[in-house]
């Protein structure tokens, strides 16, 4: 069994939802080797819960991957904070339990998928002969060999064969404990596998960011503080528009963790475009912008750490590289990221988005359009070099090829750990 990655509705009226993330489940399938972004400031994948609060949104963004055209934008009744904490607590440590069963199948999976590779001497094997000879059914192999090639343990040649790294192969096949030994080096163990399980069952983490915008939701403030009961970290990233819910949190007491704000265009008439959907007609209204710069020219008074993203799409918004340095330095955030946009989702609608097709949402050339739109990692790289005047204004931190996204440092010292003291900071 793999985590489904539907999404599921939390409480009786829905605004708030959750859904398994993609990094949570590779964490739980490699015992904590593959990781997101978020490693970087101690936060383990399979100790986050993927969130939001509030499913609507005030604007329609190009690039997003979630259902613009089809969302709700409005909900009459809200639930309470205690209940929203709750259920996303216990619907992730449901599936948690019922992936440990599939993680351990998984890893015996993979340790014969290199056994069999490494003993047909470099020849490359299609999925279905391995099935055959491996005896397990085409779809565990299918699974066993998407984490062996994350690892690099196995590589694709065309026609979808796969054949072992020619430096594995006497290893691989000598025998089905070298093959154990190889898989447990270079891809997961049992035991950190098991290990993994048992940290996950108790969530560390909550990110609520993952559709609408979840300052919309007005008791968001007694949300995080729920959160913060259970010394549970928050990360809230926000579209910005709402700088008197921020100021709300400010003062009460009630910022996340960490605040991220999507700067998505260096001026007003780039993000008039990009964060409107032309299909269906859904216009960012005329003060969005400047309700943004509020939230803006806030960051550096706030009580917690706080982050601009700048999501960044080819041929759109990368762009201008001086106007964004300009609002980040008078915003003195204590980071600035750089990230690629997802294509993901409903994220291929973009050029439908945009108004550059006219083409329907389900047309197949939409994929390979979206790509269009899409940096590569090198690209992210030398946009925040342009943005950071070769990272002078705005020190490297990290990068990560992985998730497309470049961590510069503004209001922070580049040389001190970004990671979260978690005794201190809930």
């Amino acid at each position: 069994m793999r985590i489904s990655t539907r999404e599921v509705l939390i409480g009786k009226y829905g605004h708030a939802a959750y859904k398994p993330c993609y990094w949570t489940e590779q964490s739980l399938r490699t015992g904590g080797r593959r990781q997101c972004y978020k490693h970087n400031f101690g936060i383990k994948s399979h100790q986050c819960i993927q969130s939001t609060s509030f499913r609507g949104c005030n604007i329609a963004c190009s690039f997003c991957w979630r259902d613009v055209e089809g969302r709700q934008h409005s909900f009459q009744n809200l639930d309470e904070p205690q209940e929203i904490a709750e259920q996303l607590v216990s619907e992730q440590s449901a599936i948690i339990d019922q992936h440990l069963p599939f993680a351990l199948d998984n890893y015996e999976n993979m340790i014969k998928v290199v056994n069999t590779l490494g003993r047909a001497a470099g020849d490359s094997l299609s999925i279905p002969e391995m099935a055959t000879i491996s005896g397990i059914s085409r779809m565990r192999v299918k699974d066993a060999l998407n984490d062996l090639r994350n690892a690099g343990v196995v590589e694709e040649s065309e026609g979808s064969s796969f054949s072992i790294r020619r430096d594995l192969a006497d290893e691989a096949s000598s025998s089905p404990d070298s093959s154990r030994d190889l898989v447990e080096r270079l891809v997961a163990s049992r035991k950190d596998i098991i290990d993994v399980h048992l940290e996950a069952a108790a969530p560390k983490h909550v990110a609520i960011s993952y559709d609408g915008e979840p300052t919309m939701y007005r008791r968001i403030g007694e949300l995080i503080s729920e959160f913060r009961k259970r010394r549970i970290s928050t990360f809230v990233v926000t579209n910005g528009t709402f700088p008197e819910r921020i100021r709300e949190l400010n003062e009460t007491d009630n910022l996340p963790t960490q605040l991220y704000v999507t700067l998505a265009a260096p001026d007003k008439k780039s993000y008039m475009r990009v964060c409107s959907s032309v299909k269906p007609f859904f216009p960012v209204n005329e003060d969005h912008w400047e309700r943004l710069n509020q939230t803006l020219s806030m960051l550096s008074t706030l009580k917690c750490r706080t982050v601009i993203r700048i999501t960044s799409v080819r041929g759109v918004n990368m762009m201008d590289a001086q106007c964004y340095r300009k609002l980040v330095q008078n915003s003195n955030p204590n980071f600035l990221e750089v990230k690629g946009f997802s294509i993901s989702g409903n994220a291929p609608r973009i050029s439908e988005r945009l108004g550059d097709t006219d083409l329907g949402p389900k047309e197949p050339t939409l994929m390979q359009r979206a790509l269009a739109y899409a940096p590569t990692h090198e690209e992210i790289v030398k946009f925040a070099e342009a943005i950071s005047e070769g990272f002078q204004a705005f020190p490297l931190i990290s990068q990560s090829e992985l998730n497309r996204q470049v961590l510069m440092a503004v209001n922070w010292s580049a040389v001190n750990s970004v990671a979260i003291d978690f005794e201190n900071e809930l």
